[in-house]
């Protein structure tokens, strides 16, 4: 799996267990609804660090805990894995 994906997911799963919507987020982070429900869409792949950062403190988890996710161990960045193939032939 993406590792973008599995941010999103994580995200996602972390919103439910606090029961907070993409609204409230916004309120707790400074961070724009809209910034937030395109990530977790998938219609963009990127996150700002600053703004997981925001989430992750709203969330009330470090951003060491968000990736203490065993998942993120194997997570690879397929988008990045394409490119670097296609550059070496």
């Amino acid at each position: 799996m993406d590792f973008s994906d599995l941010i999103a997911i994580k995200i996602k799963e972390l919103m439910n267990e606090n029961n907070i919507s993409i609204y409230k987020l916004e309120s707790l982070t400074g961070v724009y609804s809209s910034t937030i429900a395109t990530f977790l869409t998938r219609k963009t792949r990127t996150i700002r660090i600053e703004n997981l950062l925001f989430i992750c403190e709203a969330l009330n988890i470090t951003l060491a805990e968000f990736f203490s996710d065993s998942r993120f161990k194997d997570a690879e960045a397929h988008e990045w894995l394409k490119r670097k193939r296609k550059v070496n032939n």
